[in-house]
């Protein structure tokens, strides 16, 4: 049997504010990523598709969103593949015990291997198809080490297993995460583990890896790194194959004031690209942002997110340092000289996680406020 696993489609989102070109270009590539590998599955012969989790990007969802996505599964149905999906934390109403994601079920386009808890035991319902047992575990937030130990334990090591699952490899500081001794549990029990959540390609453990992230297939935050795709898993020969997605360029460069305009007129820009520019700035230099990131439109750049480092000389200090907004927090940080000024890179973090979540809506920010909490108190007792 031949798998295709995709996750984190995020399909519906758009960039702050919501309008204007920009938004409206960003808002279609997630659709054309998706179709993208959509396609790939029809042309290589796919059995069955797989979605880690957030399909789409928020629970509240406009009807031009449902209808597409739903004549992207309607595609993968009438070439017969099966579609396994699961809910991820931006499927989840929280004030419902409902989904789209079950609207979907009821639409008969995807299939949801079942799961829940009755008198404080967990149940799992595996969808079997041939003689694979596909298990599903949508987000479980801050309990999901509990629900994993006890799915390792029902799990008959005897049949062939994949675990379709909303969640990577990050410890506790991650909501949502887990630490690579929960996968462990399932060595030599599961021919594939599904995962999702994070947005790059990720796989565990280096030498024989049975756990997966394919990524999320378009830029989630335009400062995501690393690969991002799909995997093609063959449960015949027990191998994988990663493909990158198809995605909208973003490129990053640094210049040194002194030298941006001569740069910027040298600078290549494809038609439709996103560019991150990183200027140093010494303090005699007067930039003209605005004529610079007017060029590189021109160019043809779809967008220009600039970012100046000015250099700072402190008293009694012989070294200069660009500071960027991350260290510029980390040292407003470290000046509060309290619990959280002990642990300052583990709080910009955090703070950055908190800022996504208060922006998704998410309603797990308090049990990772308590989390984050024991690892500041717990200092260097703490393994995350």
């Amino acid at each position: 049997m031949k798998i295709l696993h995709t996750s984190d489609w995020h399909l519906g989102r758009r960039p702050v504010g919501g309008i204007g070109e920009y938004s409206k270009t960003r808002y279609e590539d997630y659709f054309n990523a998706a179709e993208y590998i959509v396609n790939k599955a029809i042309e290589n012969n796919v059995d069955v598709f797989i979605i880690s989790g957030d399909l789409f990007d928020r629970s509240s969802l406009l009807p031009d969103i449902l209808f597409r996505t739903e004549k992207l599964l309607e595609k993968l149905k009438n070439n017969k593949i099966d579609v396994l999906l699961i809910e991820g934390n931006h499927d989840k109403i929280y004030t419902h015990d409902d989904s789209w994601i079950r609207y979907l079920e009821n639409r008969d386009l995807v299939i949801i291997p079942k799961m829940g808890k009755i008198n404080d035991e967990y149940i799992f319902e595996p969808h079997i198809k041939n003689d694979i047992y596909f298990y599903g575990v949508p987000y479980q937030g801050v309990i999901i080490d509990e629900v994993l130990i006890e799915l390792s334990k029902k799990i008959d090591e005897n049949n062939k297993n994949i675990i379709i699952v909303h969640t990577g490899i990050g410890g506790n500081f991650i909501p949502g995460c887990i630490k690579s001794e929960i996968i462990d549990l399932f060595k030599d029990k599961v021919i594939y583990i599904a995962g999702g959540h994070l947005h790059t390609f990720k796989y565990y453990p280096k030498e024989n890896p049975y756990f997966f992230v394919p990524g999320c297939p378009e830029y989630w935050d335009l400062n995501e790194k690393d690969e991002k795709g799909y995997i093609i898993f063959d449960t015949e020969a027990n191998t994988y194959k990663f493909f990158e997605s198809k995605k909208r360029k973003v490129s990053n460069y640094s210049f040194d004031s002194n030298i941006i305009d001569e740069k910027i007129n040298d600078l290549k820009v494809e038609k439709g690209e996103i560019i991150k520019l990183n200027i140093f700035v010494n303090s005699d230099n007067n930039i003209e942002l605005e004529n610079i990131e007017k060029l590189l439109l021109e160019k043809g750049a779809l967008k220009v997110i600039s970012n100046m480092n000015f250099n700072i000389q402190k008293n009694n200090i012989d070294d200069i340092r660009n500071l960027n907004k991350k260290d510029i927090e980390e040292n407003v940080i470290k000046s509060w000289k309290n619990i959280y000024s002990l642990k300052s890179d583990k709080t910009v973090e955090f703070l950055e996680i908190l800022k996504n979540k208060i922006y998704e809506n998410s309603q797990d920010i308090f049990d990772s406020f308590d989390h984050f909490l024991d690892v500041i108190i717990e200092g260097e007792n703490n393994e995350d």
